[in-house]
């Protein structure tokens, strides 16, 4: 899951490309900002780069005289830095602690520049070039280098290179947002200004009128110490095929962001066909191989007949499709789709009949020591369950015949049922129906009833005379069939047999 992160946002920084860059003073009055209101007579610099917001008055632009190779304040042509750029620093705030001082503060760019011709600049083979290794830059025109090609500390009249040092002043707001061109080390550039005049005195990087000569094409020739430390009012910007001028409006302008050759509006051109275009048509064309692949591993498994007759099958679902048939699995999802829209719903109907408080019939008869089978009768939302023990007493009843008997004895009681040979001296219980079993209205007799032996028992009765008798046993007199049931609620929690 990182790993697939950490690939998504390395294909977006791509589309970031030429837009990130060094952190910069800002352009206005404000702490962490300038402002330069350049003019060659008179300029005034307010900085907030340092501990607190200054200004710097009457600063006065030294020009070129390219007929006369002449430097001055009235000579409108400004002087020329070209060479092949080995470092750079950008300052976004200045300390008096680290050594800054006076015209530091206006400074917001730092530039170390070999002395070369543009053309020459422009034919160093990358990696072949001068490299700085830079340990401290607080001090504009004072930089702290160590190992390297070149040590900026130990340059002297003895050393082959030649180098400009210079602290950079932007006159315009374009020109300080241009200078994040110069972020790119090992570049041909050329930077244009003016020098700056020193009222009181000949000061390190101000104006020397014995030191600062001129060639004829305005660019400032380097001492015997070959270095020179310089400030500088920085009017435009040379790059390679891009300028950054005061107004912006130059032809070739640099913009934040471009990129080389292929522009801005190139770029993003190019990241769309060729990035997300490019990652799409991988895509397909590893779909396409996995395709292909699989295919001959089939062909290899199954045959020519096979895959010839793979294809026949195709081209008959093909057919079978465009004439209107449906497939069996088809018709299987079509048939369960519409039972389920034909189900009707089940409707949740309360019953009109009084319940039983504390009673569940379900739970009666799930319960119930029932070893058999049973049977339900009625519909489903009320139904009749007949237990295997019902039907025992079913049978029971059918097989004793149909006989009448008369008691001997006139009693008010009702006839006592007996079926064993205990002798009870209670009157008999009449035998209840419950309301799960199923009673039948008629039987009729397949023949003559078969003679039961009677057994007779004795039963000692106490009579007013003294007299002893013998009561023959009473059968049960079947009784008619009853349709409906009367009995009292109390009867229902009677559940014997």
């Amino acid at each position: 899951m990182r790993r697939g992160r950490f690939a998504v946002l390395l294909v977006l920084s791509m589309a970031l490309a030429g837009c990130l860059g060094p952190s910069t003073a800002s352009w206005g009055t404000d702490n962490s900002e300038i402002d330069v209101q350049f003019s060659q007579e008179s300029t005034n610099i307010t900085s907030g780069l340092g501990p607190e917001s200054s200004t710097i008055t009457d600063l006065k632009a030294i020009g070129c005289a390219s007929e006369w190779k002449t430097l001055g304040v009235n000579n409108s042509a400004p002087l020329s830095f070209t060479g092949y750029l080995a470092a750079s620093q950008y300052h976004s705030a200045h300390s008096e602690s680290t050594g800054a001082s006076g015209l530091d503060f206006g400074v917001t760019t730092s530039v170390a520049i070999q002395s070369l011709t543009f053309q020459e600049a422009k034919d160093v083979i990358d990696g072949e070039g001068s490299r700085i290794s830079v340990k401290n830059w607080d001090v504009p025109l004072n930089p702290e280098t160590g190992t390297g090609t070149v040590d900026l500390e130990e340059i002297d009249s003895d050393s082959d290179s030649e180098w400009y040092i210079l602290g950079l002043i932007p006159t315009t707001e374009n020109i300080h947002d241009g200078m994040i061109s110069l972020d790119e080390w090992h570049q041909p550039v050329t930077i244009k200004g003016y020098l700056i005049q020193y009222s009181s005195g000949n000061n390190l990087g101000y104006f020397n009128t014995a030191q600062h000569k001129v060639d004829d094409n305005c660019n400032l020739q380097i001492g015997e110490g070959n270095k020179e430390s310089v400030y500088v009012f920085v009017t435009s910007i040379e790059l390679d095929g891009a300028t950054v001028s005061s107004n912006g409006n130059s032809d070739d302008e640099w913009v934040y962001g471009d990129v080389a050759f292929l522009g801005r509006t190139g770029y993003i051109l190019f990241f769309l066909a060729f990035g997300i275009g490019g990652g799409i048509g991988a895509f397909i064309l590893s779909k396409m191989f996995v395709l292909q692949g699989a295919k001959s591993t089939m062909k290899t498994l199954l045959g020519a007949s096979g895959m010839s007759a793979v294809k026949q099958v195709k081209k008959d679902v093909k057919s079978a499709k465009s004439s209107g048939l449906v497939s069996p699995l088809e018709r299987k999802k079509e048939a369960r789709q519409q039972a389920v829209k034909n189900q009707p719903q089940s409707s949740n109907k309360t019953s009109s009949e009084p319940a039983l408080a504390g009673f569940d019939l379900d739970s009666v008869l799930s319960s119930s020591p029932s070893t058999g089978s049973t049977v339900e009768f009625g519909s489903k939302s009320s139904s009749v369950v007949v237990t295997a023990e019902s039907q025992q007493m079913k049978r029971e009843v059918s097989e004793q015949p149909s006989v009448t008997s008369v008691s001997t004895a006139s009693s008010s009681a009702p006839p006592r049922e007996t079926r064993s040979s205990v002798t009870s001296s209670e009157p008999p219980r009449q035998q209840k129906e419950h309301f799960t079993s199923s009673v039948p209205t008629s039987k009729k007799s397949s023949g003559p009833p078969k003679k039961k032996s009677v057994r007779k028992r004795k039963a000692a009765v106490q009579a007013t005379a003294g007299e002893e008798h013998v009561q023959e046993e009473v059968l049960p007199v079947p009784q008619e069939t009853r349709k409906t049931f009367d009995e009292p609620e109390d009867d229902f929690s009677d559940f014997s047999f």
